[in-house]
């Protein structure tokens, strides 16, 4: 490799220096950037990043299906479902926009109010959250059926451990700086962060939601059929 004499360059070796990274000074990023103290930054955005893309894909189904199941007969809707309260004005003005205008979809407007009582009242993560989300779906023995999905083939009791603990660390993060307790902290400390642990826990949430994704597209066939 060659460049100009005049030419700035970093070099940043990699681990057992089997790799070689190559960086013009401009771009400010020094072989400091590639220490752990900078690392587990990504690592913990990692774990935040999964938890948070767990919570955005329930509040997604959920609002995806709602007006299916809200079109069903009263007594076939999901209980949990029926207890939504979405502003009286929103059902007026759907109301009055069907009355006005003729082909028109009044239901996108209540999915619409639907979706900001979602986003406002309701946090899918942690176990019960998930859990409340599957019962407005109407999905029976939730648990069970993910966890026979999931390629460890664990209970569903490991299953709901394991998301308890995920979102425990994932709160640990965003709560608490990600800082280890203390009475007086005369340095502050942070908790240990690994790949390992962050890849296992990226890994275990992808398995996860796509265990989900099954059973909630089963559920789309008994939607149509009811």
């Amino acid at each position: 490799m060659q460049w100009p004499d005049s030419e700035k360059i970093v070099q940043v070796d990699g681990k057992d220096r089997n790799s070689i990274l190559i960086l013009r000074e401009r771009l400010h990023i020094e072989r400091r950037h590639f220490a752990h103290d900078y690392v587990s930054e990504l690592l913990r955005a990692a774990v935040v990043g999964g938890v948070s893309a767990l919570d955005g894909y329930m509040h997604e189904q959920v609002l995806s299906h709602s007006w299916s199941l809200l079109s069903r007969a009263e007594d076939k809707i999901p209980t949990e479902l029926k207890k939504l309260e979405i502003p009286l004005l929103d059902v007026k003005r759907a109301i009055d926009h069907a009355r006005k205008k003729n082909n028109t979809r009044p239901g996108n407007m209540i999915k619409k109010s639907i979706q900001e009582i979602l986003h406002k009242n309701f946090t899918f993560q942690k176990p019960d959250n998930i859990k409340k989300a599957a019962d407005m779906l109407g999905i029976a023995d939730f648990w069970g059926q993910v966890a026979s999905k999931m390629s460890s083939n664990p209970s569903k009791e490991n299953v709901i451990d394991r998301l308890r603990q995920i979102t425990y660390r994932r709160n640990q993060i965003v709560h608490e700086a990600d800082l280890e307790r203390k009475a007086r902290a005369k340095k502050l400390t942070f908790r240990k962060i690994n790949r390992n642990e962050t890849q296992e826990i990226v890994t275990w949430i992808t398995n996860f939601g796509k265990a989900m994704d099954t059973v909630i597209s089963e559920l789309d066939g008994s939607i149509q059929t009811s």
